[in-house]
């Protein structure tokens, strides 16, 4: 998973499908497996559809959901980009989310029923994570609406 996770960071969705693919022939059920090739398929096709139905597979497998993200180090958010972040994963799996950094220790893990709010921002490709004692923002890769709409949704239907 970890050369997949490369594959996808670096770009090279094609490439990091394939090998999906080709782990999934022995594999089929892997939950990891299923949950990067939903993420390669997001960022190649942009078919968010069809991203939210994988994801949905890979959770029912065990997997989930897990976007690649800047993470914003400011409190509030007054313009359209975000000048202060970082990059990594947004992960949503069983029981709770967490977002891994590709550096530093700032990282957090946290149950659904920690989670006081999940909402977009006026910059409507933005989101907040809320919880008590702090507020995470967050720009998806695509910086696209649609994607901060997928991420919501399946927020929604993975903490029930």
């Amino acid at each position: 998973m970890a050369q997949a996770r490369g594959l996808i960071r670096q770009q090279h969705y094609d490439s990091a499908v394939t090998r999906l693919e080709q782990y999934l022939e022995t594999s089929p059920d892997d939950p990891e497996a299923l949950t990067y090739l939903a993420t390669a398929h997001l960022y190649a096709d942009h078919d968010y559809l069809k991203a939210e139905e994988m994801f949905e597979r890979a959770y029912r497998a065990g997997g989930g959901a897990s976007f690649f993200v800047f993470h914003s180090h400011e409190s509030m958010l007054s313009g359209e980009d975000i000048t202060s972040y970082c990059r990594g994963w947004l992960h949503l799996r069983r029981g709770g989310l967490e977002f891994v950094p590709e550096e530093g220790d700032h990282g957090f893990r946290m149950t659904y029923a920690e989670v006081t709010e999940i909402k977009q921002n006026r910059h409507k490709s933005f989101f907040h994570i809320k919880r008590e004692g702090g507020n995470q923002n967050f720009r998806p890769r695509l910086d696209d609406e649609r994607e901060t709409l997928l991420i919501l949704a399946l927020y929604k239907k993975f903490s029930r």
